[in-house]
């Protein structure tokens, strides 16, 4: 009995989803050389694409907005029609998911609360500043408004197929709307996935929730940049903790899982081993 088609499109989307940072299409063209419905294959994909490049805040690149931005379900206008809100420009953007460019750009009629569109503009100010200052060439930052609240999404992908390796890290930040003299709670959640192939196949994937408690002033500039000082804190500090349990899988973990030498203190030389082999069943054979 074969596998059902309901299970065979859980299947495609588990390992669809399963791919690395800038690998979906390798995966997607090794699952089509394994399995021979590929019409099935490539109606999950769309859907599976779509999810996918939402889970790991995909980069859009530009030129006609002022900086470049993210696809999530956060700026999602319209699912079916690949539709997104840039929020800077105020402009929506069709984007084509198998060619990973947009397809053309119209000016947004979305209209918004105005106090969320003010606290939103300082946030992203802010923002660019904690981008520049520690995330280098790759990573992008974008202040969305949902749901009566700022969404931060930050994210910064890395691929090099040269030395065998790619990344990625995506962060989300919920910012409740500005109100003098209060206290909120900043909830976050950060992801760092890493792949690397040389020789192997090695991923790492790494989660963290936050919660953090920030007290607005009177004054709107003020706030922003305390929440932004306290979501560099929060990130730098995982950051940091991160680096020192890789140190010490390298020094530890990785050391254990390595096969020790024979009392030789040398590898085996399996081509002598065979050649030694083969001289001791000529011996057998030949005539005494």
């Amino acid at each position: 009995m074969g596998i059902s088609e309901e299970n065979t499109r859980r299947i495609y989307t588990s390992l669809l989803k399963q791919a690395p940072p800038g690998e979906f299409n390798a995966v997607f063209d090794d699952i089509r050389n394994l399995h021979e419905n590929t019409v099935l294959l490539d109606e999950q994909t769309d859907t599976t694409l779509v999810e996918y490049n939402h889970d790991n805040f995909l980069p859009v690149y530009y030129d006609e907005f002022p900086k470049s931005t993210i696809l999530t379900k956060y700026n999602v206008v319209d699912q079916e029609e690949s539709v997104y809100l840039e929020p800077n420009s105020n402009k929506l953007f069709t984007w084509d998911a198998i060619q990973r460019v947009v397809l053309n750009t119209q000016e947004s009629n979305l209209t918004f609360d105005p106090e969320l569109v003010a606290w939103r503009a300082v946030i992203q100010k802010e923002l660019d500043g904690y981008i520049a200052d520690h995330f280098f060439k790759h990573g992008i930052g974008a202040a969305f408004i949902h749901d009566g609240a700022v969404i931060i999404c930050i994210s910064s992908h890395k691929y090099m197929r040269r030395n065998c390796y790619a990344g990625r890290w995506c962060s989300k930040w919920e910012v409740p709307l500005f109100k003098k003299s209060s206290q909120v709670a900043l909830n976050g959640h950060a992801s760092v996935l890493t792949h690397y192939y040389e020789d192997g196949n090695v991923q790492m994937n790494s989660t963290k929730n936050f919660v953090l408690n920030v007290a607005y002033g009177n004054d709107i500039t003020a706030a922003a940049k305390e929440v932004l000082k306290s979501i560099t804190e929060a990130e730098n500090l995982w950051s940091v903790s991160m680096f020192e349990k890789f140190n010490n899988f390298s020094e530890k973990t990785f050391k254990l899982l390595r096969r020790a030498l024979p009392v030789t203190r040398t590898k085996m030389d399996w081509i002598k081993a065979h050649s030694y082999r083969m001289a001791k069943d000529l011996a057998a054979t030949a005539p005494q």
